[in-house]
């Protein structure tokens, strides 16, 4: 079973409850409502009680595997992609989707529901779609030049911004093409955008950090990672841009003229790459996980050493902030959720 890791007398960290889903989690996403999703990469789709651990309902997610899911903002809908082509919208309180969806293609990559929770994005191979809330198609964009990796919504506006090899682009609801494109040759894995809308950052295969000023599209690149880069994370402040790419935490001052040329902050603690980032929604911490199972908690603006840390038997898959900021939830290779809270 996973253990507290007694790693630090200071450990800010308290054990809360384990949940068994018995399947690699390759997703965990937390609903306003405290309930925490954990897909299953063999489909099921575990819904925990963020208070408690206790299992709310199992979906069925997609029968050849789950890929991806989003919550509505106001916690009435979850949406599911996977590698049946489809999308699913649950409502948690029933056991059968209440809308399957055609993406377009054999493998959904990516759903997001947009910040108004109105509106839900798809990516499914080279094919973005929008669908309204009564899961009616809203808008069908010209294909992708080639297979859609990431989505993300801008939380200032009804902005979607995709990415795939040798582009990012921004589309909004009511345009079929793209707003701006901004090019560059190389494959993207992850697209994070800054919380006030101003930065773009993309995590990418030949080890590196791309980052682009949305409004002017100039941008800027951060090379010299020990591999690829799938772990990124904006603060709340759009200040620190933490990326990981190794063992390392390295975390970027995105202010004045931005992270070019200067020295980053070096965080040190796990021995194993990182696999999973993510900033509170509103506080200074950040949350970490690695490949050998330890999950840290961090204040990289006061110190470079962890305030608190746990183990798991098996490699971390991901981290979320419960949505007061108070508990960190953790998931594994080996089919374990685990939550702890911050004092």
């Amino acid at each position: 079973m996973p253990r507290l890791a007694e790693r630090s007398t200071a450990n800010t960290l308290k054990d809360c409850w384990e949940a068994s889903v018995d399947d690699y989690v390759i997703r965990l996403e937390w609903s306003r409502a405290g309930v925490i999703a954990a897909a299953c990469i063999g489909g099921p789709i575990h819904l925990l009680d963020g208070s408690s651990g206790g299992t709310v309902r199992i979906l069925d997610g997609h029968r050849v595997g789950t890929q991806c899911i989003s919550w509505s903002r106001d916690g009435r809908f979850l949406a599911s992609g996977g590698q049946d082509g489809k999308v699913r919208i649950w409502d948690p309180n029933e056991d059968e989707a209440v809308r399957v969806l055609d993406a377009g293609s054999a493998w959904v990559e990516r759903v997001a529901f947009a910040p108004d929770g109105y509106l839900l994005a798809s990516a499914a191979g080279r094919n973005l779609k929008l669908w309204n809330s009564q899961g009616e198609l809203a808008q069908s964009y010209a294909p992708h030049p080639s297979t859609i990796s990431d989505l993300q919504w801008l939380r200032q506006g009804l902005f979607l911004t995709t990415a795939c090899y040798g582009q990012l682009a921004t589309f909004t609801p009511d345009a079929p093409e793209p707003t701006k494109l901004f090019r560059w040759k190389g494959s993207i894995l992850t697209v994070v955008c800054s919380p006030d809308g101003n930065y773009i950052a993309t995590g990418n295969q030949n080890a590196s950090v791309h980052f682009w000023y949305r409004k002017t599209a100039k941008d800027l690149e951060m090379s010299g990672y020990l591999t690829k880069v799938r772990e990124l994370s904006w603060d709340a402040t759009s200040r620190y841009l933490a990326t990981g790419g190794s063992s390392i935490i390295i975390v970027w001052d995105c202010t004045g003229k931005g992270p070019a040329g200067t020295r980053p902050i070096e965080l040190e603690a796990h021995d194993a790459l990182l696999s999973a980032l993510e900033y509170q929604h509103r506080g200074n911490l950040l949350a970490s996980g690695c490949q050998n199972g330890l999950v840290c908690v961090w204040d990289p603006r006061k110190r470079q050493t962890p305030l608190g840390t746990f183990q798991l038997e098996a490699a971390t898959t991901q981290v979320r902030w419960s949505p007061d900021d108070h508990a960190v939830a953790a998931s594994s290779a080996n089919g374990l959720v685990r939550m702890l809270s911050v004092d």
